[in-house]
């Protein structure tokens, strides 16, 4: 069983047009929005990944998403556990 991520993004003064792209990217990076909260995502990694080595990816994915977007700044809260995120929304 691989780690299983949730991420609180929060994108201050960026532009809707600018979360739409952000948001795109991570999507193309398999990342999922965790429905009817505003700002929660998770990934998921397969038992092959280190604790580190997602956290490096999880980092990667953000920097790229904030590079294509022209978001000057990012602000994220990340846990990392080998268990499912559990959600009720």
């Amino acid at each position: 069983m691989g780690y299983k991520a949730l991420i609180i993004l929060e994108l201050p003064n960026a532009s809707e047009e600018q979360k739409n792209i952000f948001h795109t990217v991570l999507l193309k990076e398999l990342w999922f929005k965790i429905q009817n909260l505003n700002t929660a995502w998770e990934i998921s990694f397969n038992q092959n990944w280190s604790r580190g080595g997602a956290i490096e990816a999880i980092e990667s994915d953000l920097k790229k998403a904030r590079e294509i977007s022209g978001i000057q700044q990012i602000k994220y809260a990340l846990q990392l556990d080998i268990q499912l995120v559990i959600k009720s929304c």
